[in-house]
């Protein structure tokens, strides 16, 4: 079905990003999801034929108030209305005033802000800040990680593949093992034992630990497939870099703002990170990414070294005053906690037979993994059961190195009622691929306009 474009003229925008997109980012929309949406609202959002379809994905973890909330609309609006753009050399009020409340919320007594606009961006100054401040080259990732696919953040990504015969990178890199969590991590975890490392990087060939400027690392790799690290973790590269003059950076373009049941991922151990990069859910839907950390880190990069035309834009930064304004006034993290446990609870309830599911992660940062599946290819198995959930009306990714992780990161706000309705779609899905039957799973009434 076509939809009239913006000029006027109907197009089907499938059919266009079949035939004109760059099938980097093309084959995966025509594979797994094979939908092109016109609306959303909450948790909800509707394809060119007015279906409406259950969203767990909420724009890669963007939407953590969920499509089109109120408030956020009417601060882009306001802030539209007024001025919409100056240039990264011009600042306004609700630039300033985003600066100081993310000042306020992170653990430093002095902070200061680096802004930029996407996470990859952020990620690059992240790591031009660290080898500023430390006189030192290396910044190293660890297996699993996902920090963009921009020439330096791909770096510190894991992935070789994203980085042969496009950049200048080895393909091969040092990538730190991550120790993760048995399991979904519930609310209220204890930190752990810990779980000690690091040989790898004292005995590299290349380098000694001298020449390492910092670590890099995730609380939950989305990409990775929705694995949280072990408990303790964080507390033991706290202590290791602390202890060799390294800087701890931590990602949490896609933890922060409460996906994980707290504000921030580091803040369940309760470390203090030398920088930390956000970015996703702080623009509410649009692009706003920042460095964050003590004034003596930031103040080591000099001028000019990391701009952009779009950092800081003031509709972005108005809409991030309405997003953390409805974080704190709805206690949303604490309800990312609460809904990723009955989440848990009800993939645990599931009984399919000839599969088992694993269900990793940290409160609506979590992935089930198909352990084991009717299938040889549990990848492909996992493919058929995301496209029947789709056709279902009920959208997710998958996730993680052999593609059989469904991931569930919707709105912060979804409803408990719509949260079951995901866990009955993937039921069906499941006995539907395993050559099964089970009861309708459905989707609940749609949402007012």
């Amino acid at each position: 079905m076509s939809t009239p474009a913006a000029g006027g003229a109907a197009v089907d925008s499938l059919q266009v990003v079949a035939r004109r997109e760059s099938p980097s980012m093309a084959a995966t929309i025509g594979a797994d999801i094979g939908v092109a949406l016109v609306r959303g609202r909450g948790s909800r959002v509707w394809d060119e034929q007015g279906r409406p379809y259950l969203d767990l994905t909420s724009g890669s973890g963007v939407h953590a108030l969920g499509h089109g909330h109120p408030a956020v609309l009417a601060a882009m609006q306001a802030q539209l209305a007024e001025f919409a753009h100056g240039g990264w050399q011009f600042t306004c009020p609700a630039r300033a005033r985003l600066t100081e409340r993310l000042c306020a919320l992170l653990p430093w007594e002095d902070p200061m802000v680096l802004w930029c606009t996407t996470g990859t961006e952020a990620v690059e100054a992240a790591l031009k800040t660290a080898r500023a401040a430390t006189g030192r080259r290396q910044v190293l990732g660890f297996l699993g990680g996902y920090h963009g696919k921009t020439s330096g953040s791909l770096a510190v990504t894991a992935n070789s593949a994203y980085r042969a015969g496009v950049t200048e990178l080895p393909v091969a890199g040092l990538s730190l093992p991550y120790p993760t969590a048995p399991g979904h991590v519930p609310p209220g975890a204890a930190p752990g034992t810990g779980h000690r490392f690091g040989q790898e990087i004292l005995d590299h060939p290349d380098f000694g630990a001298g020449d390492v400027a910092g670590l890099i690392v995730e609380t939950v790799q989305g990409a990775g497939g929705m694995q949280a690290a072990a408990p303790g973790l964080l507390s033991e590269l706290r202590s290791f870099t602390s202890e060799r003059g390294m800087l701890l950076v931590v990602d949490e373009i896609f933890t922060g703002f409460g996906r994980t049941g707290a504000m921030f991922g580091f803040a369940h151990e309760g470390v203090v990170p030398d920088l930390v990069v956000l970015g996703k859910a702080l623009g509410g839907g649009l692009p706003v990414s920042a460095v964050v950390g003590p004034r003596a880190l930031l103040s080591a990069l000099a001028p000019l070294r990391q701009t952009s035309t779009f950092s800081a834009n003031p509709v972005a930064c108005a809409a991030g005053l309405a997003v953390l304004d409805t974080l704190a006034e709805q206690d949303l993290p604490a309800r990312a906690g609460a809904a990723g446990d009955r989440l848990v609870r009800a993939v645990g309830a599931l009984d399919v037979p000839g599969v088992r599911l694993e269900t990793i992660g940290r409160g609506l940062m979590t992935g089930v993994r198909v352990a084991e599946a009717p299938a040889a290819d549990r990848g492909a198995f996992t493919s058929a059961v995301v496209r029947r959930m789709r056709d279902l009306g009920v959208i997710a990714l998958r996730g993680g190195a052999d593609g059989a992780v469904v991931k569930w990161t919707p709105p912060l706000t979804i409803t408990d009622a719509e949260l079951d309705a995901s866990v009955a779609a993937l039921a069906e899905a499941l006995h539907a691929e395993a050559g099964g039957r089970a009861p309708a799973a459905g989707v609940p009434a749609e949402v007012p306009a």
